[in-house]
């Protein structure tokens, strides 16, 4: 039951360090303040148990600028058998449509595969779009919010929980699956960073290394765009209604209607 499992990864800052450029109104990335998105470490542990239980093959693949190999060597300390970072300056300010595309180049590039596992979503977009849009980029099936999956005779047996009910779904190989996130995850330890830095590599692959179109990447390829960002402010003040408990309630309620919050 050998497969070849592409999992595909990101780089997010950090929450409390996170600045837009003005000009760009893009994240300003440093390797510093930067680790490898929280919920992708659902998707690749579940994919180092999967390479474990079937001695399948394990794929690493993020999008980003070159600070970006940072979580791709943690991958391989994890347990990735190979990674690759697609990275092009023509890719930057690309959202999850262009992104997408990238992607979907990049795992075209890597030949067949059976499964391809995104996490739920980001910590810095927070969108839970690249994996579905990924999945219609390789026009295969796709499900989301995976709890549990195996697979048996050439199907993988799903298992999630959808609006209060517990599903079980059979998809055909090759499929794209985004992994809820569980209780806990394996982190590597010092022997595995090691072996990482000593015996493995990273690919780099650009535009051209894609035979990407350059109109369906960075702004021209992106559907959406961000014009500006604004700083939320919040004005905070008390009031102390007077009288009886019916009275305050009372008052209570017509300032609600006041600020059209009750009706």
């Amino acid at each position: 039951m050998n497969m070849n499992i592409i999992v595909c990864i990101k780089q997010v800052i950090a929450g409390d360090r996170v600045k837009i450029d003005p000009l760009t109104q893009s994240l300003v990335r440093s390797a510093e303040f930067s680790h490898i998105n929280p919920f992708d470490l659902f998707a690749l542990d579940l994919a180092v148990q999967l390479k474990r239980e079937t001695s399948s093959t394990l794929t690493a693949v993020t999008m980003g600028p070159p600070i970006s190999e940072e979580v791709l060597w943690e991958a391989l300390a994890i347990g990735a058998d190979r990674a690759i970072l697609l990275s092009d300056p023509r890719f930057a300010t690309s959202d999850t449509l262009a992104t997408s595309y990238v992607l979907g180049m990049g795992i075209r590039k890597i030949g067949k595969f059976d499964l391809v596992l995104c996490g739920m979503r980001t910590t810095d977009s927070d969108t839970a779009q690249v994996g579905p849009q990924l999945a219609e980029e390789l026009d295969i099936p796709h499900v989301t919010g995976v709890e549990r999956m195996e697979k048996k005779e050439g199907v993988f047996w799903i298992e999630r929980t959808s609006d209060g009910f517990r599903e079980v779904l059979q998809v055909p190989a090759p499929a794209l699956l985004v992994i809820s996130p569980r209780t806990e995850v394996r982190f590597p330890s010092l022997v595995d960073i090691q072996d990482a830095f000593t015996q493995s590599t990273i690919e780099y692959w650009n535009l051209e290394d894609l035979n990407a179109d350059p109109m369906k990447v960075g702004r021209d390829g992106s559907a959406t765009w961000v014009e500006a960002l604004l700083p939320l402010t919040q004005q905070k003040s008390c009031v102390f209604l007077e009288g009886e408990p019916r009275q305050q309630a009372k008052l209570l309620f017509l300032k609600l209607i006041e600020r059209n919050l009750f009706s």
